[in-house]
């Protein structure tokens, strides 16, 4: 008899409820099995039920005596890469040495012998070049070379099984012959003696974090004409633009009426909360499917900033000017001038940022808008270029966030000095100063021409 550890690694029997505190549903199982009275496992996915009995999805079965006694070692996949820190770090209790020794020993073969580029067993040789300042470890690691190589060893060698995750599909009795799911899971199994077992490898997954996303609309430039004015007759908009990150979310920016340039002040900052999961780079979003549902359902989307810019009418419909969308994980990383902002920047080749990496950045972005070709064959759209705007992206953790809050907007009506030093300062601030000293040197050639007769007649009169 035989009895060995066994660690787990499944979703075997977790219910909805903690599936919702976990959020992805990873867990370590540690159990003994004696053999060959316990020669297989049984994982069974079921679905929660807080009224009613809970349900059985499926379930796999897996030969564990086999895969413990079979020659190509299946108990404990081997690890492509020796660590001895980190993350990944060697997880079975026998170092790659030690396997290598034992496997030579079964088979009537010579101690391995490690040279400086190659390990020699008998007559063949393995080449495996591994540099590495400690003896010990050097060896270790031409070791696991020639384990992953043992196949080509010749009569008494044969594939040894890797570290891997497998996918078993998931059975129900009641639906015979019909898959009910995947499951992914790996086993390590260890004999229970004098020497200690590794601890099992922490895969439980990290929680998602709250952010907070401050996005302030600072310029646009360009975008197109298409009112016209009641007197003048000229071409102009009337430009606002909203944003969102989920529908329900979607929020507005004050109108900048009468641009005859396509160019819009703004100075307003949305803010968006949003909870995102850094393993599966996914927004989670909860929220009730009913009126009626007791418990919350949890969708994952991508982090996704849609902007959108519009022009504004009294009496009829607004007119949709051009949009951006921007994959905060994965986003074209701007220009920091207007000229230089062209549809190049969208394109899937330009340079990308993730701005849960630089937290904050500001940039100029091209706006677009789609028109379709070919309606009656093909459904095809192009993008064409619909002006330029530019943001201010800034993420914060939400604790943080909550510590230093921020005002909503720069409004000309709410905060009009700051709204005058962040638009008309920021931009024209050296224009304004050297118009300031053209209106004092008049003043002054003013004060003296001026003065000059005056001083001219006491001259006189004292001469």
């Amino acid at each position: 008899m035989e009895k060995c550890v066994q660690h787990d690694l499944n979703e075997e029997v977790i219910s909805k409820r903690e599936l919702r505190k976990r959020h992805v549903p990873c867990r370590v199982i540690e159990m003994e099995a004696t053999f060959p009275k316990e020669h297989t496992l049984k994982i069974q996915v079921w679905d929660y039920d807080a009224a009613s009995s809970d349900d059985l999805i499926g379930e796999s079965r897996v030969d564990i005596e086999n895969r413990f006694y079979s020659q190509h070692r299946a108990h404990c996949g081997l690890a492509y890469v020796y660590n001895t820190s980190g993350y990944n770090t060697w997880r079975d209790r026998e170092r790659p040495g030690q396997i290598l020794r034992q496997l030579c020993q079964r088979n009537n073969l010579p101690v391995p012998e490690y040279e400086r580029d190659y390990v020699k067993i008998g007559g063949r040789k393995f080449r495996c070049p591994v540099v590495d300042d400690n003896p010990t470890e050097r060896e270790n690691r031409m070791a696991l070379t020639v384990l992953h190589r043992w196949k080509e060893f010749p009569i008494c060698g044969c594939a040894l099984v890797p570290e891997h995750v497998e996918r078993r599909a998931l059975f129900n009795r009641k639906r015979p012959g019909l898959e009910q799911g995947k499951l992914e899971i790996w086993i390590d199994m260890f004999p229970i003696d004098e020497l200690p077992v590794r601890p099992a490898i922490d895969i439980s997954p990290q929680e998602p974090q709250d952010y907070e996303l401050r996005v302030t609309i600072w310029n646009t430039e360009d975008v197109p004409l298409v009112d016209n004015q009641f007197l003048t007759g000229e071409k102009c908009s009337d430009i606002y633009a909203k944003g969102w990150m989920l529908p329900d979310d979607m929020q507005k920016t004050d109108v900048h009426y009468n641009s005859l340039t396509g160019e819009g002040n703004f100075n307003w900052r949305f803010v968006f909360r949003f909870t995102w999961s850094k393993c599966e780079r996914m927004m989670i979003v909860k929220k009730k499917s009913s009126v009626f549902a007791r418990d919350e359902t949890e969708q994952k989307m991508p982090a996704k900033l849609e902007i959108q810019v519009w022009d504004s009418d009294h009496f009829t419909g607004d007119d949709f000017l051009g949009a951006l969308s921007l994959d905060l994980a994965n986003m074209p990383k701007g220009s920091h001038d207007s000229h230089n902002c062209s549809l190049k920047l969208l394109d899937i080749n330009s340079p990308r940022i993730s701005l849960f990496r630089v937290l904050r950045t500001r940039a100029w972005w091209p706006l677009t808008a789609a028109t379709t070709i070919a309606p009656d064959r093909h459904h095809r759209r192009r993008h064409t270029a619909a002006g330029k705007i530019e943001l201010e992206l800034s993420l914060v953790v939400a604790t943080e966030a909550d510590k230093q809050p921020v005002d909503t907007s720069f409004s000309w009506f709410r905060n009009p000095w700051k709204a005058c030093c962040f638009v008309v300062f920021r931009y024209y601030k050296w224009r304004i100063l050297g118009c300031c000293c053209c209106i004092a040197l008049v003043l002054l050639v003013a004060c003296a021409v001026y003065a000059f007769p005056g001083y001219l007649v006491k001259r006189l009169l004292k001469a």
